[in-house]
């Protein structure tokens, strides 16, 4: 049941609608805390799935874990995305499907429920039906499984990334390599967007910094770099562990996109 609801933390005339938009990899864990933990603190529905059948109550917070709504039924809204160097994606997914225990990722890629084939193009699909994709990346050497779960994340999870409408006004930008070094002015910033009053926006912040990536990272680093969706929160990872295959391979998919995400300025990385 719904705690009753304080005093709004939105500024007159607002719709009281929330939507962040995240991709695996990029923050997901991080700031379902904190949305979700704001929505208690207002007592306002928090919604995680089921985005076609949305409530008609409001207000509302909405976490959609890739671009799966279509927002011309929010109407008036305000939101939020985030994105991460592609590079550093793929290192920080081949290491945490190595060990996760997510059901898609341990199931015979035969039983998933989609056509893989099509879903992951650039996959010997028919060679390892009979695998999980987990077995699968721990069945190769490194250097080749940072290049299978390249391949993965290029039809999916970046295809996502470069598809996106980033000239919606309503939705607030942000990249991880900037919360990551400026946390709290970034956090502030969403919520002003957001069309928090000041109080909320300091309240918002304050419970941001309860689930700051630094305050629950200060744990053993090999627990992290092990098994966790933190893992060491390092940004640029990707330069010590691509190799030059790994470059020219990266380049040739999505070079131009790393460029036009603001990534690089031209070919030579």
């Amino acid at each position: 049941m719904l705690k009753r609801m304080r005093k709004s933390p939105f500024q007159e005339g607002s719709a009281g609608v929330i939507l962040h938009t995240a991709h695996h990899k990029v923050g997901t864990s991080w700031f379902k805390n904190v949305l979700g933990a704001i929505a208690e603190e207002y007592g306002y529905l928090f919604v995680r799935e089921n985005y076609d059948n949305l409530p008609r109550q409001r207000p509302i917070i909405i976490f959609q874990n890739r671009p799966l709504l279509d927002m011309n039924l929010l109407s008036d809204y305000r939101g939020s995305h985030m994105i991460r160097d592609p590079r550093d994606i793929v290192i920080s997914g081949y290491y945490y499907h190595l060990w996760t225990q997510e059901r898609w990722a341990v199931t015979p890629i035969r039983d998933l429920p989609a056509n893989m084939e099509d879903k992951w193009p650039l996959l010997p699909i028919k060679k390892i039906s009979d695998m999980s994709y987990q077995e699968y990346l721990k069945s190769l050497p490194r250097e080749e499984g940072i290049l299978a779960e390249m391949r993965r994340v290029s039809t999916t999870i970046l295809k996502d990334i470069i598809e996106w409408n980033y000239r919606d006004p309503n939705i607030f930008e942000i990249k991880y390599e900037d919360i990551m070094t400026s946390e709290e002015s970034i956090f502030r910033e969403m919520f002003k967007h957001y069309r928090f009053k000041e109080d909320a926006v300091n309240k918002g912040c304050e419970i941001a910094m309860k689930y700051s990536f630094r305050n629950r990272s200060n744990r053993d680093v090999g627990e992290i770099e092990s098994k966790s969706h933190l893992r060491s929160g390092r940004l640029q990872q990707w330069k010590d562990e691509f190799t030059e295959d790994h470059k020219e391979h990266f380049k040739k998919l999505h070079g131009q996109d790393l460029i036009n995400l603001g990534y690089e300025k031209n070919m030579d990385w």
